[in-house]
């Protein structure tokens, strides 16, 4: 069982073996509970989720780019049920691998 002290303004340090393990950062929030003369920090887990993906390429940075652009101009379709949408996707790939062809 690890072991710490609380400072005179009531802050306590949790080692940093176990905010590895428990994967805390800076600015955890923590439920407090006291059962008797026990007292339990349980972390409240944060909002935000980090996901570790991989950098995006050029290729897709610029297809993101084209959607905004897109999106901004209401140039966008609203597909009435996933088959059109199906549809217009295998159609816009067939169009893309013709334009590489080339």
């Amino acid at each position: 069982m690890a072991k710490t002290k609380m400072d005179e303004n009531g802050k306590v340090q949790i080692p940093l073996q176990t905010r590895k393990k428990l994967g805390l950062q800076s600015g955890a929030e923590f439920e407090l509970k006291q059962d008797d003369n026990v007292l339990v920090l349980k972390p409240i887990p944060s909002k935000k989720s980090k996901v570790n993906s991989p950098p995006l390429s050029a290729s897709e940075k610029k297809e993101i780019e084209e959607s905004k652009r897109e999106f901004a101009t209401q140039k966008t379709r609203i597909y009435d049920n996933a088959a059109e949408l199906l549809d217009a996707l295998h159609g816009e790939r067939e169009e893309h691998k013709q334009r590489m062809a080339k």
